[in-house]
């Protein structure tokens, strides 16, 4: 067991805001060797405290910086390699000068007499600094030893107390024991991404520029269904709405090409004379720090492709894409980098070859699901494709849960199957929106189960970011599920990783599913973009996110912007029942007929009967 992301973060924000950095590595250190108090020593101070660093601050292996949480004047998370004989020296020799005994130009030091006192009255006068709190102090330094499972605070700190032989005394004169975490979970059977929770507060200096982000903008110039397109997306959640044949899919082709560098499909081709336009699409991403980064690529007519830099920014993150015509786009950087064939990060799969297999490149649904489930080595890739699968489950037929696999006539494999509350059903004979979840539910758990294995073989650590992009998200899904399908989207990356954030990227006809979001959506993190068509010209706009509630006031709304949610005659009907209202001397015989058609497209119990019967009968409809 380790201690969990959350009981770590909330350590180093609590440190964050008082402790002295003096206390959280200098005193530490010194305790840690035993460094007399009182009489000098031969002691290398500042090797003892870069030993120190190197234990309890290394948190990415990759940069030659450490990660201090304490509160800092410099106001960084990061201190350089030399820290311990340049800034750290400095506040060791100065700033609080009279707790140590240190002779000038000597490697003599030793803690001085009453050193509790003397830290205490220097903090004390030092502003924005306290007693640190000696909780976050303790979980900072066990955030990543293993703990047996029935770990508690007590133990964590005990263990603390004990590692650096802190007295009772130098607990009532430094530490603040007061402060404790709010109510979480302490422990996890998940080790800890170190790395991933000091990127949660800040990049080293040295990092990578184009690391994990997101896909923020796109603009296309002379290619697709309008001569310019600008595209936001939202940092969790984009929502494309719009017509058939507005250009929905042709932005997620072109999103997707923006993330990967690759093309899930034909390629976007301009039809123009040749060379009568220049082409172009431009992207924008920001990377963990808020840098935004552009990329683009002008149209080759001569080769008819789109080149890019050797080097374009990316966004470093698994990124799947399930396409309207049922296949999926793959691609993942690290896996590339350890298959056998020439490394391309895109791997396309058909919908017979996620059921079946595709040769070098993944067994299938069946065969993995069946592997999975009856593996006694390792259960963890059956047990997530069961959380996935409930947690995607529509409410009617209730949860998708695996059952025995099944022989069926003509057939040789073990077929899964899943139990629904009228019996167990082979997947292959399953419901098409069944079968569609089951298929988006198996690539995401193989892509990351693939992607997992590819950083152990790499000596990398996985990446903190999936990207989902899907066409249509309701299709074949009845409404009851697709009120559900999008937010249990949005929240599967928890059921894989703690450290795993979800991009989702979707097209959708769906009122249900833009009413499904009504709780979820978050102005600082998703979009809605609409496709509509203005005097024959095509419109892109971001829409503000308004509640509609009822789905069929969504109908009404201007993403859907039907003037009634009734049929195409009902609309008609109150149409022309509209017009004779507002007329200045309607007849009494075009009232009956309009009346006549009102009952041939309405229900009895219409809400526009109360306003028409009143009118039809001051002109004599006796209705």
């Amino acid at each position: 067991m380790f201690l969990t992301p959350q009981l770590v973060r909330w350590a180093v924000g609590t440190l964050r805001r008082n402790c002295h950095p003096f206390i959280g590595v200098t005193f530490l250190a010194s305790k840690r060797i035993g460094l007399s108090v009182g009489t000098t020593t031969n002691v290398r101070l500042d090797a003892v405290t870069k030993l120190h660093l190197e234990k309890y601050h290394r948190l990415d292996p990759n940069s030659e910086f450490f990660f201090q949480p304490f509160k800092s004047t410099k106001n960084t998370f990061w201190v350089a390699a030399n820290y311990s004989s340049s800034g750290l020296q400095a506040i060791n020799t100065q700033t609080f000068s009279a707790a140590l005994l240190h002779p000038p130009k000597t490697p003599q030091w030793a803690l001085a007499e009453g050193y509790a006192d003397k830290i205490r009255d220097r903090i004390h006068h030092l502003s924005g600094y306290g007693p640190s709190s000696l909780v976050a102090l303790a979980v900072w330094i066990g955030k990543d030893s293993p703990w047996p499972v029935d770990a508690n605070i007590e133990t964590i700190v005990r263990y603390f107390r004990e590692t650096f032989h802190i007295t009772d005394e130098e607990i009532t004169k430094l530490f603040d024991a007061s402060v404790l975490p709010p109510d979480m979970e302490i422990t996890t059977d998940g080790t800890l991404d170190l790395k991933a929770i000091a990127y949660d507060f800040a990049m080293p200096p040295d990092a990578p520029t184009e690391t994990e982000g997101t896909l923020t903008a796109i603009r296309l110039k002379n290619i697709g269904p309008a001569s310019e397109l600008l595209m936001d997306f939202g940092e969790r959640l984009t929502l494309i709405a719009g017509d058939n044949g507005l250009g929905k899919s042709f932005l997620l082709d072109a999103g997707w090409w923006a993330l990967t560098g690759t093309w899930a499909g034909r390629p976007a081709y301009p039809f123009a004379p040749g060379g009568s336009v220049q082409p172009r699409i431009e992207y924008t991403i920001q990377n963990a720090t808020g840098q935004q980064l552009s990329g683009e690529s002008a149209f080759d007519w001569k080769t008819h492709t789109w080149p890019q830099s050797n080097s374009p920014p990316s966004v470093a993150a698994l990124s799947i894409y399930a396409r309207v015509d049922g296949s999926f786009a793959i691609a993942d950087d690290t896996r590339a980098r350890v298959k056998s064939s020439a490394p391309t990060s895109l791997t396309l799969f058909t919908t017979r070859e996620v059921w079946d297999g595709k040769a070098g490149e993944i067994e299938g649904l069946i065969r993995d699901w069946v592997s999975w489930q009856l593996s006694t080595a390792d259960s963890s890739p059956f047990t997530m494709l069961s959380r996935v699968l409930e947690h995607l489950s529509p409410e009617d037929i209730g949860p998708l849960r695996p059952t025995e696999p099944i022989r069926i006539p003509g057939d040789p494999r073990r077929i899964p199957a899943i139990k629904h509350v009228y019996g167990e059903v082979p997947i292959l004979f399953t419901s098409a929106g069944v079968q569609r979840i089951l298929q988006l539910a198996y690539l995401i758990i193989w892509s990351w189960q693939e992607h997992l294995l590819a950083s152990q073989q790499t000596g990398t650590q996985p990446l903190r970011k999936m990207v989902i992009v899907v066409d249509e998200v309701e299709a074949h899904l009845h409404p009851k599920w697709q009120r559900l399908v999008l937010p249990a989207l949005m929240s599967i990356g928890k059921l894989l990783s703690d450290q795993l954030e979800i991009q989702v990227i979707a097209a959708t006809h769906s009122p249900m599913v833009l009413a499904s979001v009504e709780d979820y959506f978050a102005e600082e993190s998703d979009l809605l973009v609409h496709l509509s068509l203005v005097d024959g010209l095509i419109n892109l706009e971001t829409l503000d996110f308004y509640k509609y509630g009822d789905v069929s006031s969504w109908l009404t709304s201007p993403v859907f912007g039907l003037s009634h949610a009734r049929s195409r005659n009902a609309e008609q009907a109150i149409q022309q029942a509209k017009d004779l209202q507002l007329a200045e001397d309607p007849s009494l015989d075009a009232v009956r007929q309009v009346t006549t058609w009102l009952k041939q497209t309405l229900a009895p119990d219409d809400s526009f009967w109360s306003r028409w019967i009143y009118f039809a009968r001051q002109l004599g409809d006796d209705i």
